[in-house]
């Protein structure tokens, strides 16, 4: 038996090894119910105490899958997990086993001592009649009224309760030797159909004969021969009674061997890939278990040797071809996710080119850009994953660059409402990256670049919006233009003394940080107008450049 059921771990240690299926949470969790379930049996069996080895082993298995599966190696689990279960049916089978013997020599034990019992009763009650007679005889005889007639009758009774008494005597070993046959034939019926039984039958039969012949010297030499003809018999019985419980587990233990193997068939749908061979293999088993119902224990071992043979042919195909299918399924999978998600980004790239993200996040933009090219390379190379990681690289960079944009125009937009709203403002330009603030009029008197005092609101008004939350990092550039009229050199000198005068006012008095401002007086070099009614006075401008990227 044991022999059988290492066997069948060195075959599972073999075949697990060889092949390296997709065991998935599910299944495992399968297998670890299926075999704490037989461990459960086991123990309710008292497989602990009766046969601690095997049910020791089953729990140690047991503890080793759930350690694999903790660490990750999860078709070392699966393998330890089935071994568990078998150990565990091989434990209950055993137990059984001592539970069959211990029950038969309880009930032996009972039957022997209750006709012990009966033939004492028997020899009693024989006593008792002798010693009545033998008072009756001592009366008789110390009588003198008794005549020689009685005690004549009652020598003879007295005679006759011997003879009854001897022939009760030696009938309590031949009832106690019928008793243990009767025993024998019970714990192993086919012995009735031996020579050794039917010896033993005859030779009771002849002794009891000279027993009632009162042959009593021949009945006790017989008696002799009976007692060791029953020995034999009876050691034969309880012999062929351990030799047919030991083929029966060993019948139930490869049997259990098989179902395990065929539920782990069935998991990994052997069915499509072997279906000749997996019926064949449970065919085979259901005709095992029918011969073992019957008795018929040597066939059932080889209806189910011949099973468990062909389902671990049948197990190790399907575990090639189960792993085959996935991985291909995985690839398949794999495949659309890298096409799905390369399509995916390709439509989010797209539609933000007419959008103001590349401009306000240029940076960002390319690097999404550049990874998307580089997923589009990939997936044309059959690198799935490589596709589906610079895809996803490529979405990342691209919801920066959006969120970013989204923010930069969300402040730009209060940016222009907030400017709009400061005094003698002339106008307020959305421009791609900044924001253009520009003022009209006689900021400065002709000549001079002293701000004029009706103006200081208006740089208090901008210094403030400066310092608000959300621009204050802003870079600004101040720009100031004069009118074509004058010398040009002049006009540009004066046009920066302008914008260094606004840039101080900005930092002394509006406590806006210096390293933000920059300024430059451009004089008449750009113009906006070169034409037309009130040329000079629209080019002399004051224009505030607050960068928003």
């Amino acid at each position: 038996m044991k022999f059988y059921g290492w066997l069948f771990l060195c075959t599972c240690l073999v075949v697990f090894g060889c092949a390296k299926p997709e065991i998935t949470e599910v299944m495992l969790e399968t297998q670890f119910q299926d075999a704490q379930q037989a461990i459960n049996d086991a123990a309710t069996s008292e497989a602990e105490s009766l046969v601690p080895e095997e049910f020791g082993r089953a729990v140690k298995l047991l503890s080793f899958a759930r350690d694999s599966y903790e660490k990750g190696d999860l078709a070392q689990s699966a393998a330890f997990a089935s071994q568990a279960e078998l150990v565990a049916y091989i434990a209950t089978a055993k137990t059984r086993q001592q539970h069959a013997r211990q029950q038969v020599v309880t009930i032996r034990e009972q039957i022997y001592q209750q006709i012990i019992t009966a033939h004492e009763h028997e020899l009693e009650i024989a006593r008792l009649h002798q010693a009545i007679m033998e008072v009756q005889l001592a009366r008789s005889q110390s009588a003198q009224d008794d005549g020689e007639q009685r005690r004549s009758e009652l020598s003879e009774k007295n005679a006759d309760l011997e003879t009854q008494l001897r022939q009760a005597q030696l009938r309590t070993p031949i009832r106690i030797a019928e008793s243990l046959t009767n025993i024998a034939a019970e714990i192993f019926p086919p012995i009735k159909n031996t020579a050794d039984y039917e010896r033993t039958q005859a030779a009771i039969a002849a002794t009891l004969g000279l027993i009632e012949r009162e042959a009593f010297t021949e009945a006790e030499n017989a008696i002799t021969e009976v007692e060791t003809f029953v020995s034999s018999l009876y050691q034969l019985a309880a012999q062929n009674q351990q030799a047919e419980l030991a083929a029966k587990t060993d019948v139930r233990v490869v049997i259990a061997q098989v179902e395990v193997i065929l539920q782990r068939a069935q998991i990994l749908n052997a069915g499509q890939h072997s279906p000749k061979q997996f019926q064949e293999a449970n065919t085979l088993l259901q005709q095992a278990k029918q011969q073992f119902d019957v008795g018929r224990y040597e066939q059932a071992k080889q209806s189910a040797e011949q099973a468990r043979q062909i389902s671990s042919i049948v197990i190790a195909t399907a575990e090639v071809k189960e792993y085959q299918q996935r991985a291909q399924q995985e690839l398949n999978a794999l495949i659309t996710r890298a096409e799905q998600a390369v399509e995916d980004l390709g439509k989010k790239i797209s539609a933000q080119t007419k959008t103001q993200v590349p401009q306000l996040e240029p940076q960002l933009y390319k690097l999404a850009d550049s990874a998307y090219k580089k997923a589009i390379s990939a997936l044309a190379s059959k690198e799935y994953q490589m596709a589906i990681d610079a895809a996803t690289e490529a979405e990342d960079y691209l919801q920066r660059a959006i969120t970013n944009a989204m923010h930069v125009t969300s402040a730009k937009s209060a940016l222009v409402t907030a400017s709009k709203g400061i005094p003698k403002v002339t106008n307020v330009i959305d421009q791609r990256n900044s924001v253009l603030v520009r003022i009209n009029g006689n900021v400065f008197a002709h000549g001079s670049t002293q701000l004029q005092k009706e103006f200081f609101g208006t740089f208090a008004e901008l210094a403030k919006i400066l310092r608000t939350a959300g621009f204050d990092n802003y870079p600004v550039h101040i720009q100031v233009h004069t009118s074509s009229l004058g010398d040009a050199s002049v006009n540009r000198d004066v046009s920066m003394g302008r914008a260094d005068t606004i840039k101080k006012y900005l930092i002394d008095e509006g406590r806006v940080d210096a390293n933000r401002i920059t300024a430059d007086g451009l004089g008449e070099t750009r113009p906006i107008v070169n034409d037309g009614p009130n040329k000079e006075e629209r080019n002399r401008r004051i224009d505030i450049i607050i960068k928003t990227n």
